[in-house]
């Protein structure tokens, strides 16, 4: 059985061999209602971050991947928070390229839209992609704190 994605450790972290219809049973109740209760996105309406200008007073909106650029955010944020899974593909949560950039329609009040996915460290104005370390065990994960953006690696346990 083959997957679009690298889900190879997923499998391996439970004991079954990549691609298994066994995962499902292999996946403890209590690892399962965890993934079953997370948001697919977070939202706060005033969160502060501190820029070139000042600090300033911003919408900020977590997704696991980001937005798409080109779709109406607020139609996104609704299949996001409906866990929305009789699409094919959930671009908030598995898009790269498309979910780059900060959708046009967020720039008209300052908004930040953080998320990770994409195994880069990316900071361009109020978009944020913190994920250097891609889930990879040998490079850091990373956080931003806010509002001075300064970036907290955990480099604890690194191997070289």
């Amino acid at each position: 059985m083959g997957s679009v994605y690298d889900a190879g450790p997923t499998f391996a972290s439970y004991g079954v061999p990549h691609g298994s219809s066994d995962l499902m049973k292999a996946v403890p109740d209590d690892h399962k209602k965890f993934l079953a209760e997370m948001v697919w996105i977070h939202e706060e309406d005033d969160v502060c971050i501190e820029d070139e200008e000042g600090i300033r007073h911003c919408k900020l909106i977590a997704v696991h991947a980001g937005l798409e650029k080109g779709k109406n955010v607020g139609e996104q944020l609704r299949f996001l928070k409906a866990k929305e899974t009789h699409l094919p593909k959930i671009e908030g949560l598995s898009g790269r390229k498309n979910v780059w950039d900060i959708p046009e329609e967020l720039t008209e009040k300052p908004t930040i839209v953080v998320s990770g996915h994409n195994g880069k460290l990316h900071i361009e104005g109020l978009r944020l992609i913190i994920d250097e370390g891609g889930g990879f065990e040998n490079k850091p994960v990373a956080a931003i704190a806010l509002p001075s953006m300064k970036l907290v690696r955990d480099t604890d346990n690194l191997t070289k």
